[in-house]
């Protein structure tokens, strides 16, 4: 549906189809070169710390509808819902981006600029700015940057009150200033829906008897976020509930 709504406006817009075509190739790259890896780092986090879905699935419980029927129960999410109403889910799907997101941003220098009275920028020069660094920096984050901490970005999180700096301006998966990504919402939704059908309707067991986190050193230069080297195989079973959304 997607597609076809882009491809309608496009032809009422007279864009010629091999444009139409280049179109969706980045599209297609927007869509599924992040979106899937997130969605993989953040079913693993959630289920290799139980402490962390327990949590999130008491969360989530608290804001779904129940329905019952002869022979079975359904509940249902308003995935609207989440961002406000589950601040533990949403935190650790930041905390998530925040130790698995890579991407580099660009600006040029428009005008001479000293910084901090240490670093002059010269005008017409390129700034790299690796997320990665930022994300990694004590000074911002706190004595445990290198920990998984899944409250980090809730209000009452140990982290949040001990960082240096406001935690939020140094959090910069998907960029920052005016090149914020178009697309962060729907994306934010479509990896919080994946990992809430998950976390309530099954429970994923290890297969290797304990959960390893993959290696990530072939991970493409053009993406964002780390694309694990290996697959990691799990044993799944239901939890018992229907669920519809």
């Amino acid at each position: 549906m997607l597609v076809q709504n882009r491809y309608n406006t496009s032809i009422k817009n007279k864009i010629p189809v091999a444009d139409i075509a280049r179109y969706e190739v980045g599209g297609a790259i927007a869509v599924l070169v992040n979106t899937a890896p997130a969605v993989f780092w953040m079913l693993f986090y959630l289920f290799s710390r139980s402490i962390v879905l327990q949590e999130c699935r008491s969360e989530v419980v608290t804001i779904m509808s129940v329905t019952e029927s002869p022979g079975y129960v359904t509940r249902t999410l308003d995935i609207t819902s989440i961002k406000q109403s589950c601040p533990i889910l949403t935190s650790t799907f930041q905390e998530v981006l925040r130790q698995r997101t890579l991407g580099i941003q660009l600006r040029q220098v428009m005008q001479d600029t000293m910084l901090d009275d240490t670093y002059l920028l010269k005008k017409d020069a390129t700034v790299v700015m690796p997320s990665r660094v930022v994300h990694s920096d004590p000074a911002v984050w706190g004595s445990d940057v290198e920990e998984f901490n899944h409250r980090r970005f809730t209000n009452d999180s140990k982290s949040q009150r001990e960082a240096k700096k406001p935690t939020l301006k140094a959090f910069r998966a998907f960029g920052g200033g005016t090149t914020l990504c178009p697309g962060r919402h729907t994306a934010t939704t479509e990896i919080l829906a994946t990992a809430v059908m998950m976390i309530i309707r099954y429970d994923l067991l290890p297969a290797e008897g304990r959960w390893v986190a993959p290696r990530t050193e072939k991970t493409n230069i053009a993406a964002v976020v780390m694309k694990p080297d290996t697959d990691r195989s799990a044993e799944t079973r239901i939890r018992g509930w229907k669920m519809g959304f």
